[in-house]
């Protein structure tokens, strides 16, 4: 697997390639509670390693508690490189659980799985943190795949994961992610509410990247996999419209194939327009960031669970 500084292309390997790793699992099924405000730990894997496969589940019918949030640090770095709400991890925005299948992420009949490799060196901890108002105490299950190999210890690129909410977008302008460092930017969630009745997706995407402004695509539909609006709801492999509900709208998109590389920094944003050159009013934007980068990675930041699950204040 190339490391995020090599020019390799994907994060995917071909899978009849016999190799020196051999191939663990961690596994576990049991009742799972963690109290408001506190942590408990899923795994505490050792390297070097690659996580090949991440899935969890509880019995809470397909709606994890929104105070739920997943934390990953890799080696023995004190910061985390994914801070991000469970749920919103897979794509399942406010509590909603919608059946999709792509490249790096499924979720099927409450089974929220994730395939993006991971590597890691020393260590890799997976913890489950409560930030919400009540405690949580479900039946839970979760499994960890995952590949042992000396030569894993050279791999440079860790995943990183951040969330951000625009509620509404201010001076017509949501930023997905913005970072410091040097990776490649391999995909996101988008979630956005609108009160407007007509085409609400004009906006485009644009990369800051080193210094240079790249838009990447003229509209909304175009970054997620459609043109001249979307159409109806689809779930491709590296793309998807899979929500489209009383002004409620999900998306994905990834780039296995054509990662946005960045040496020194990168900010991606998506403009928030009704019209093609005029800001809307203000829609509610809500995104997952997925990228590769070496460290040390800039310290991240999650929004408290009360802003989290703000009601949604898009302007008509």
């Amino acid at each position: 697997m190339a490391s995020a500084s090599g020019s390799g292309g994907a994060w995917t390997r071909d899978i009849y390639q016999i190799t020196e790793a051999v191939s663990s699992t961690h596994c576990e099924y049991h009742e799972v509670a963690v109290p408001a405000g506190g942590t408990t730990v899923l795994a505490d894997l050792k390297g070097p390693g690659l996580v090949t496969y991440f899935y969890i589940t509880d019995n809470s019918g397909g709606k994890f508690d929104p105070g739920l949030v997943l934390k990953v640090f890799w080696d023995n770095d004190p910061q985390p490189a994914i801070l991000v709400p469970l749920a919103d991890f897979f794509g399942a925005f406010d509590g909603k659980t919608i059946d999709y299948e792509s490249t790096f992420m499924h979720v099927n009949h409450m089974s929220y799985q994730c395939y993006l490799p991971m590597p890691f060196a020393a260590r890799a901890r997976f913890v489950l943190a409560n930030d919400g108002d009540k405690p949580y105490r479900r039946s839970m299950a979760y499994g960890i795949d995952f590949e042992e190999a000396p030569r894993l210890a050279a791999e440079k690129g860790r995943l990183c994961c951040t969330w951000r909410r625009s509620n509404p977008v201010k001076e017509g302008l949501h930023t997905i992610l913005e970072t410091h460092g040097h990776g490649q930017y391999v995909g996101n969630f988008l979630y956005v509410k609108t009160l407007f009745k007509g085409w609400w997706g004009e906006g485009d995407t644009v990369f800051q990247r080193d210094g240079r402004s790249i838009t990447h695509t003229p509209g909304t539909e175009d970054e997620y996999g459609s043109c001249w609006g979307f159409g109806g709801n689809f779930a491709a492999a590296c793309c998807g419209y899979i929500e489209n509900d009383k002004g409620k709208n999900r998306m994905y998109r990834w780039y296995p194939r054509n990662p946005v590389r960045f040496r020194e920094a990168l900010k991606v944003q998506i403009q928030n327009q009704h019209d093609n050159g005029k800001p809307a009013p203000g829609d509610d934007y809500t995104s997952v960031a997925f990228w590769y980068q070496e460290k040390p990675i800039p310290a991240l930041t999650l929004a408290p669970y009360a802003e989290r699950v703000a009601i949604s204040r898009a302007k008509p």
